[in-house]
């Protein structure tokens, strides 16, 4: 890092200055540039840093920038307040006492009639006040419909898990551990968060049946597979189920009886000697 020198307009000593790449201005006491707002722009900007002359005046840029800003969008919101109370003092009344701890109907009570905000047909904002109400009143009931099936699901879902439970025949232990995997698994997905765990679980139970099916299946078929080949390996019996035909010295007797279509077809076989 060089230093730069920096002659002062009082004729005092020189000051080396570190060079940050930036323009540095030396304060009348003759001190080097100090970071003096960086721990402020720390607490409003907490993922940036402030180490160095420039990042800090940087830092002030912005910092000033969204100060002004403010400032304006404040003035902006002011000014249309301040018409509204001007133009229904009331409305300012009932939010001034709401500020000092009336609830909003006590409020309203004392500053507003009922029959003020209740528009009539003929009036010019009466279309606009009748769909405000119906809108209204259809949410109202949406809530309430909300409320009361989520009330019924919760008894449902209690019954469920209960019936799981024992039914697994699981342990406090193990339902405690399931159920929390469980919950963590719907947390993640209520936060926008799916990931290939989740994926994959998921995926292993709605294919659970169909594996089981397919396993069960599988082991039917190498049952008959391991049958047929263990009747394949009997000694003495071949694919016709006949006899498998023997070279003795001492061949037993045929019975006397007359030659029919098999034993001419073994006689040949033997002739061309097949079985030796």
């Amino acid at each position: 890092m060089k230093n730069e020198k920096i002659i002062p307009t009082d004729n005092t000593a020189e000051i080396p200055v570190p060079d940050t790449g930036a323009s540095a201005v030396i304060p009348p006491d003759g001190t080097a540039p100090s970071l003096k707002y960086a721990d402020r722009l720390s607490k409003a900007y907490p993922d940036k840093e402030y180490k160095t002359q420039d990042e800090h005046d940087a830092g002030l840029d912005t910092y000033m920038n969204d100060l002004e800003g403010y400032k304006e969008r404040g003035k902006a919101a002011n000014k249309k307040l301040i018409a509204l109370f001007e133009a229904e003092p009331a409305v300012g009344d009932v939010v001034r006492d709401m500020m000092n701890g009336a609830t909003f109907r006590e409020a309203l009570a004392k500053h507003i009639s009922p029959d003020d905000i209740t528009a009539i047909e003929g009036d010019p904002d009466y279309e606009g006040w009748n769909k405000n109400k119906n809108d209204r009143e259809a949410n109202l009931e949406k809530r309430k419909a909300d409320q009361d099936n989520y009330a019924k699901n919760i008894t449902i879902s209690e019954q469920a898990v209960t019936s799981f439970v024992e039914k697994k025949g699981l342990s406090p232990e193990q339902a405690d551990e399931f159920f929390e995997k469980f919950d963590s698994m719907l947390s993640d997905i209520d936060t926008g968060l799916i990931t290939e765990e989740h994926l994959e679980s998921i995926m292993k139970a709605f294919s659970y049946d169909t594996d089981m099916s397919d396993a069960n299946e599988q082991g039917k078929i190498a049952g008959r597979n391991e049958n047929i080949i263990a009747k394949k390996a009997t000694p003495g019996m071949n694919g016709d189920g006949l006899p498998r035909p023997t070279r003795s010295a001492q061949e037993q007797a045929a019975p006397n009886v007359a030659p029919n279509y098999m034993d001419n077809l073994v006689n040949k076989t033997r002739s061309k000697d097949v079985f030796a």
